[in-house]
């Protein structure tokens, strides 16, 4: 929308200048404005249909010159419409499609030298150099791209480590438990059978929380089977607020706006663990999780209606890795226990340049 506003109001300032230039050729009004609105017009649209917004701005400019509708001191203004289109052109497409743009232009600076022949000194420049310029911006945004796929990536393979970390745990203190209560079941079954099944049913509890961990675990790997496709937005945090419902909480999504890009991967896997950490230590029955995408930024909160954790180290691990993720990506986080009661994670998240565009 932003970038909208820019193109429109620099259209009107070439449209207002180039108009009050043609007001001395002495040309009929209506013949001035449509030969002024031929260079002003599609300096608007530069962005959407730039190799032909940059074709017309030049053969127009040209046209009103060489025509004497606009005297050669207004130039500078002309020279203004056809940079912004330049410029343009270069940014926004590729070498193959923008070289044309760079072609016509210099072609039809070279063109006017036969008439004036102060033009290439003049038109050249204003050719050249926005074409320079644009392939630049580019090619940085390219490169803005690639680092935030990088840290993508990197942060993919950090989350793999972290669910077999996870996983280890949870089969190493469930199995210790079985272990311990199957061996107690055994030495007191015939003399105590009351205690014999006290630890069966310990063992049954602890074998179902550990299949339960289990499959969420699996189930975030599940979810990896393609680390260069980004978890698709309000579909995959409502496969989360399913799963989290299955451990017995209660849980509202709000979704808003469009997620791009890599950004898609860092607000899942925060909300992720987020509800991992509710239904581990928070002991909530109630939890909202809302995502609101911004033009430039995303904002993650997710609140439950449970307790802060109060043993010591619990929930660190999640909160610490969800804070180093959001971090990475040039965002913050905060976490804590909420005045009216319950916990709350909010996180906020920059796109990263290449997704702002940064064209003028």
């Amino acid at each position: 929308m932003r970038g909208k506003v820019v193109d429109a109001v620099a259209a009107a300032a070439v449209l207002l200048v180039c108009g009050y230039a043609a007001q001395e050729s002495g040309d009929p009004a209506w013949w001035q404005w449509v030969l002024v609105g031929a260079v002003a017009g599609p300096v608007a649209l530069r962005r959407r249909w730039a190799l032909p917004a940059a074709a017309v701005v030049t053969a127009a400019a040209g046209g009103v010159l060489i025509s004497g509708v606009i005297p050669v001191e207004a130039a500078p203004g002309l020279c203004a419409a056809v940079a912004l289109t330049q410029y343009s052109a270069a940014a926004g497409l590729e070498p193959s499609r923008s070289v044309p743009a760079l072609v016509v232009g210099l072609g039809g600076a070279a063109g006017l030298g036969l008439w004036w022949p102060a033009a290439p000194l003049v038109a050249g420049p204003a050719v050249a150099v926005p074409w320079v310029t644009g392939r630049l911006a580019r090619r940085r945004r390219q490169l803005a791209e690639q680092v935030f796929e990088a840290r993508a990536a990197r942060a993919v393979a950090d989350e793999r480590l972290r669910i077999a970390r996870d996983m280890h745990d949870i089969v190493a203190h469930s199995l210790g438990m079985i272990a311990m209560k199957a061996s107690v079941a055994r030495h007191v079954a015939a003399v105590r059978p009351e205690e014999s099944t006290s630890a069966l049913e310990v063992i049954e509890t602890a074998s179902r929380e550990a299949l339960v961990e289990m499959r969420r675990a699996v189930g975030l790997l599940r979810a990896e089977q393609d680390p260069g496709t980004p978890p698709d937005g309000d579909q995959d945090l409502r496969a989360l607020a399913r799963r989290t419902e299955q451990a017995g909480v209660r849980v509202e999504t709000t979704f808003t706006g469009t997620l791009t890009g890599g950004v898609r991967l860092v607000v899942y896997r925060t909300v992720q663990e987020a509800l991992t950490n509710v239904v581990r230590h928070a002991r909530a029955t109630r939890c909202a999780v809302d995502v609101e995408a911004g033009a430039e930024s995303v904002t993650v909160r997710v609140v439950d209606d449970g307790r802060a954790p109060t043993v010591p180290g619990a929930a660190g691990h999640g909160l610490r890795g969800m804070r180093e993720r959001v971090t990475a990506y040039g965002g913050s986080l905060q976490a804590g226990p909420r005045a009216g009661g319950g916990f709350a994670v909010t996180a906020h998240i920059p796109y990263p340049a290449a997704g702002r565009g940064g064209r003028p």
